[in-house]
């Protein structure tokens, strides 16, 4: 199987998908499935979507958390932390809001099924070479598809805990809380399992190697509660969840409402700052 096509492919035609092209390197993405339902105002069941083929990145390598601090807005990230945050250009305008992962001293994850996602990989990527007088401050960073060593699969609903719950058998561990990553076992399974902060119904963003996913993807449409949705329908769940100032975009982005959001920081040091408004 191709990285084009991604670990799930073939559980996807089985399930009669359609297929989009990814943002960024000619991925394909799940945009839906044959008799696929609309999600509508709550999700009294769950519903599980493979992420693979939108924005989904590894940042790592020995500056990565330098960069990380640079070109995300929000909190600095202790390991085993998640935070939407915001991502700005030099002049303020507010780029993307991805869910940053921090998985490692030296590891972070950007996930955004939507739109925007691309453009703030391109702008980190970016930002990544910069270089001034001879200096490279982000040397050594690098940014990467990371779909070909974890599967990113987005479990979301009323019931997606207890769906999840049933997995986690392992002594000593347990679902991380809002805003946490926890490295579990599901059942057998190794995995990172983030609890997305959402706003809306509650989210699980699931990490699982390649070689298992399919295990694990039939075993959670087993459940009778448990609907397979495409990105189209993830993409909707992600905007309920991000907190996004209201309105029309505005350039420079507003200091305050990003603030409120928790999507910046008090104490500065990332890029675009100095240019936000009030």
């Amino acid at each position: 199987m191709s990285a084009r096509m991604g670990a799930l492919y073939e559980e996807h035609v089985i399930l009669g998908a359609s297929f989009e092209e990814g943002p960024l390197a000619g991925a394909l993405a799940v945009s839906s499935y044959a008799g696929e339902k609309d999600l509508g105002p709550s999700l009294g069941g769950a519903v599980v979507s493979d992420l693979t083929g939108t924005t989904y990145q590894l940042l790592s390598g020995p500056s990565a958390p330098e960069l990380a601090e640079a070109a995300l807005a929000g909190r600095r990230l202790a390991v085993g932390e998640a935070a939407f945050e915001a991502v700005l250009t030099g002049e303020g305008r507010l780029v993307a809001a991805p869910l940053a992962l921090r998985t490692g001293d030296h590891e972070y994850v950007l996930c955004d099924p939507g739109p925007e996602g691309a453009a703030a990989v391109a702008w980190v990527g970016f930002l990544s070479g910069v270089e001034r007088d001879g200096y490279a401050p982000y040397e050594g960073s690098a940014l990467e598809d990371a779909s070909r060593m974890l599967v990113p699969i987005l479990l979301a609903g009323e019931r997606s805990r207890a769906v999840l719950s049933d997995y986690v058998r392992t002594a000593g561990e347990s679902l991380p809380g809002p805003g946490r990553v926890a490295s579990l076992h599901l059942d057998a399974i190794p995995a990172l399992v983030a609890r997305v902060p959402a706003r809306g119904p509650e989210a699980w963003l699931l990490l699982v190697p390649a070689r298992s996913a399919r295990v694990l993807w039939r075993s959670l449409l087993s459940f009778t509660e448990v609907e397979p949705v495409g990105t189209r329908a993830a993409r909707e769940l992600w905007a309920r969840a991000r907190p996004l100032p209201a309105g029309p975009p505005r350039v420079p982005a507003p200091r305050a409402e990003l603030a409120r959001l928790g999507l910046v920081r008090a104490d500065g040091g990332f890029v675009g700052e100095r240019a936000l408004g009030d």
